[in-house]
């Protein structure tokens, strides 16, 4: 983990990592596979290891910002659909908040945040959809209506469920930007040791 002042260097490794993971985004919606993205992973990749603030949460938006600008303009995906965008991005910022609050970071706390907010990013989506439209009546059993009409949009998706997808997608990232992270940095450190 990044101590109290994030580098440079380490920033701009942190803010690539986190584009080529928004940018995969693309690649597995070409593919079909709706929910097995990268794109909650790099908020917490992010809130975790980019100790400005303000960059944490500027570098992962802008990527969810970025990749919505592709799908709208490059594909026959909407990237900009309404009021539940606002819901999109606001899970997405709370998983970044989550990412900044973490004080011990190892395998498993990673494992256990990517799956919590796998699940917190279903819940938050689903709940403003059931707010801001009108296929759900405005009570409880509406909105546990809307979250169990949300599930099986994952049946078709990679691993066949709701809890694979969300969740595998999300340990599958986070292994990769941290295992990446770690890999050049070992890397970078190898070649400053050898000039």
């Amino acid at each position: 983990m990044i101590k109290q002042k994030t580098a440079l260097p380490e920033i701009l490794l942190i803010a690539g990592l986190i584009l080529l993971a928004g940018l995969s985004r693309l690649v597995t919606n070409e593919l079909q596979l709706w929910n097995f993205t990268a794109i909650g992973a790099s908020a917490l990749f992010g809130g975790i290891m980019i100790k400005n603030r303000r960059l944490a949460y500027i570098v992962p938006v802008v990527t969810l910002f970025l990749t919505d600008l592709c799908f709208e303009l490059f594909t026959n995906i909407n990237g900009f659909y309404g009021g539940a965008m606002f819901f999109v991005y606001g899970a997405f910022l709370l998983i970044t908040w989550i990412g900044t609050r973490m004080k011990k970071v190892n395998a498993l706390t990673v494992f256990l945040a990517a799956v919590g907010t796998g699940v917190l990013f279903f819940l938050v989506t689903n709940f403003g959809t059931w707010l801001l439209g009108n296929m759900y009546p405005h009570t409880f059993s509406g909105l546990m209506a809307c979250f169990a009409a949300g599930i099986p949009f994952f049946r078709n998706d990679l691993f066949g469920s709701f809890f694979l997808n969300i969740i595998l997608g999300n340990i599958f990232y986070s292994a990769l930007l941290f295992g990446a992270y770690a890999l050049v940095k070992r890397f970078a450190f190898r070649q400053q040791q050898l000039a």
